[in-house]
């Protein structure tokens, strides 16, 4: 338990620290059955060749074409037996503590991957550049890798990846985004960047609505809301979900904060204004560390209320911090798949790849998301594989077919077929932040239910992006 704690510590010293970078390497390779070089996700991954949890879409599948058939152009190499997928991460700015694990996660997965056969027998390899979360950095580093992988299995940023979005679409790459812009879900909007998971709007009503289902429990049937978050699509399609939440359900905003949240800047205003607000529910987005900035000066009004907000901007780190005790009476968690310990069969694979890896990762909630993220780029290259097209073109064909991707629970299946209506996800997990569950072993994320969908989630009318730029 002891190293559990050093390693969240680690985190949160690290998001501080970040948030104040600028620099760090930008060049990152790491291979998915050997040891990274140059980076900072974990090192010495070995296949979990000995795994008893076998799916549909983790499984590789048996040779259905001569590799000397297939159609190829970047990033597969059928002489060298080689499959190279990309990531443009946020390794040094203020995610690199999320994505990280992430990038972990993923490593780990395909070292499973190339030791249970590979795709067709050719072994995946991960090509990986630091973005530092800057847009222009972000442009660069995919400049790098275009020409080198078959797909990018993982871009940090709703900006960033939207800035890259016209790049990807003419070279055919997909791409999977640690990001859950609505826009993604939307198909008119950037065709090849790939959904995963609950977007930013409907998850503010789906924790909206969870919080509001206590407070009726609680003997409050006429809650009051304040919103508040950064500028872009991160900070913006959130509020979209949030606003029209209240609207449908006849809330009142007492407090609209949207993109009013400027990281580096003083945020004692924007807590002084949700504490006048008297809000009985808050809903924030913004980076882990501009959130404990923005709920720590209204702690220190002694206000209370209850508060979420989108997935990252939540950190472990705030349970083995001043916040601990604060944060787990009044945060109302949403995340995009099981944290870690959930009783899916995906979950216990995750669980096994680590333990497996030998490598220095406790629990932690984002290492399952890194394989999610690879599991949709496998599914993807194993129905390409199966037409005999592995170019980008053929991995993005073979993708549109694909209207079941399966994460055997840990996650919802995924639907990449159809219209923007079709495609939608509306279910998420709801968790509280735990202590005790982190003493004992877990992540500090105690679930209290996975598949959750809220009647305003259920019931909206999806078919175009929440906010449009």
């Amino acid at each position: 338990m002891k190293k559990l704690r050093i390693f969240v510590l680690v985190l949160a010293l690290a998001l501080v620290a970040a948030a104040c970078s600028s620099d760090g390497d930008d060049t990152t390779t790491t291979t998915a059955g050997g040891d990274a070089t140059e980076t900072t996700v974990a090192t010495e991954t070995t296949a979990a060749t000995e795994t008893t949890v076998a799916t549909e879409t983790t499984a590789a599948t048996e040779t259905t074409v001569a590799p000397a058939d297939l159609k190829t152009d970047f990033g597969v190499d059928v002489e060298a037996g080689t499959i190279t997928v990309g990531q443009t991460a946020d390794l040094t700015g203020p995610f690199a503590p999320l994505v990280a694990p992430i990038l972990a996660g993923q490593q780990m997965y395909w070292a499973w991957v190339n030791g249970n056969g590979g795709i067709g027998g050719m072994e995946v390899l991960m090509e990986t550049r630091d973005t530092n979360y800057q847009v222009e950095q972000h442009i660069a580093a995919y400049d790098e890798i275009r020409d080198l992988v078959v797909a990018i299995s993982h871009t940090t940023g709703s900006p960033q990846t939207l800035a890259i979005s016209d790049a990807l679409e003419e070279d055919s790459m997909i791409a999977v985004p640690a990001t859950w812009y609505s826009g993604w879900t939307d198909t008119n909007i950037a065709p090849t960047v790939l959904h995963t998971g609950n977007p930013y709007c409907l998850e503010a009503m789906n924790g909206l609505d969870w919080m509001v289902s206590v407070e009726a429990e609680e003997g409050n049937d006429a809650p009051t809301l304040a919103i508040a978050s950064i500028p872009g699509d991160f900070g913006f399609d959130p509020m979209a979900g949030a606003t029209m939440w209240a609207e449908i359900n006849g809330i009142e905003i007492v407090y609209d904060g949207s993109g009013k949240i400027i990281p580096g800047q003083d945020q004692k205003p924007i807590a002084d204004a949700i504490v006048a607000s008297g809000a009985d529910l808050v809903y924030v987005t913004t980076t882990p560390t501009t959130f404990s900035e923005v709920y720590g000066a209204a702690l220190q009004q002694g206000f209370e209320a209850k508060w979420s907000g989108s997935g990252p901007t939540y950190n472990p780190a705030f349970l083995v911090s001043p916040i601990a005790d604060a944060i787990q009476r009044d945060w109302y968690g949403t995340f995009y798949m099981q944290p870690w310990g959930g009783d899916s069969a995906g979950m216990a694979l995750t669980m096994q790849l680590v333990e497996a890896s030998g490598a220095d990762i406790p629990a932690n909630d984002y290492v399952g998301l890194g394989v999610v993220e690879a599991m949709i780029v496998h599914a993807a290259l194993e129905a390409a594989y199966a037409s005999g097209d592995m170019t980008r073109a053929g991995v993005l064909a073979a993708l549109r077919t694909l209207d079941n991707v399966d994460f055997q629970g840990m996650a919802p299946a995924e639907n990449y077929t159809g219209s923007t209506a079709d495609q939608i996800q509306r279910s998420i997990t709801l968790w509280r932040p735990s202590v005790a569950n982190l003493e004992a072993g877990g992540s500090g994320s105690e679930i209290v239910e996975s598949d959750f969908v809220g009647p305003t989630a259920e019931s909206f009318d999806f078919q175009e992006a929440c906010f449009q730029f």
